[in-house]
């Protein structure tokens, strides 16, 4: 979470103009999310506008505390939500201002891949959790979104420090984690997947990413935010949604 006006950028917010199908996948994902928090204290890391949590409060959750780095979004979330059991705090995903053991679940959707010490936020995450407590945490997964490239490359996408393929995300996540299942975003059709590959391998990472937002434009005529809903993952799903336990 040190990348502040990184995370700001991509977020969801009546402040920005983001693709009508990222707005679509930010809330599918929270569906997902409050699938799991009912009768539940959750902890919502990098909450942003405060969107999520409130829906998390609303979806049965005991309690809800919304945590974001800028003083700015958790000002405006403490305006928007209100409601029992619903609070916004500040602070960052290297000193989490909770106690021990304090949550059932933590949500962390789409934030690991803007931290630069990511054992070190997961281990916060752990910390904060109750023994069998749930962490559910979604991120982009590079072989779709940068092909052809490594854990240590830059991605393309310059407000993320770094991107996992799904082995490395496991190798991060079962250090401390049981996995209990695997979901993921946007499917790829294997032919479009091994297009960019292709493509990655000729003429470059940056050239098979423009491939691959062009075929998303074909969203800004149709998209029923349906093809967005977070399900079983096979192999080439554009986002993890991982599902784990303390």
């Amino acid at each position: 979470m040190e990348k502040t006006k990184s995370i700001a950028a991509e977020r969801c917010s009546e402040d920005a103009w983001l693709p009508p199908w990222t707005v679509k996948e930010h809330q599918a994902r929270y569906k997902f999310a409050a699938g799991y928090v009912g009768g539940r204290v959750v902890v919502d890391c990098a909450c942003g506008s405060g969107e999520s949590s409130s829906i998390f409060a609303e979806s049965g959750a005991v309690s809800v505390v919304g945590i974001d780095v800028d003083a700015g979004a958790v000002e405006r979330a403490r305006l928007k939500y209100r409601s029992n059991g619903l609070k916004f705090i500040l602070g960052n995903g290297k000193e989490i201002p909770l106690g021990d053991s304090v949550a059932d679940v933590f949500v962390s959707l789409e934030t690991i891949e803007h931290v630069k010490e990511d054992s070190g936020f997961l281990e916060e995450a752990w910390r904060v959790l109750r023994p069998g407590g749930l962490l559910i945490c979604s991120t982009p997964n590079r072989e779709i979104t940068n092909p052809g490239t490594a854990l240590e490359d830059p991605p393309w996408n310059h407000f993320h420090v770094r991107e996992y393929n799904e082995s490395e995300f496991m190798r991060l996540l079962s250090f401390r984690f049981g996995i209990v299942d695997r979901f993921g975003q946007n499917p790829v059709h294997p032919v479009i997947s091994r297009s960019s590959q292709l493509i990655a391998k000729f003429l470059g990472t940056k050239m098979a990413v423009k491939y691959n937002q062009v075929l998303k434009c074909r969203w800004f005529l149709w998209d029923s935010g349906s093809l967005h809903e977070v399900q079983k993952s096979p192999r080439d799903m554009e986002y993890f949604v991982w599902v784990l336990k303390k």
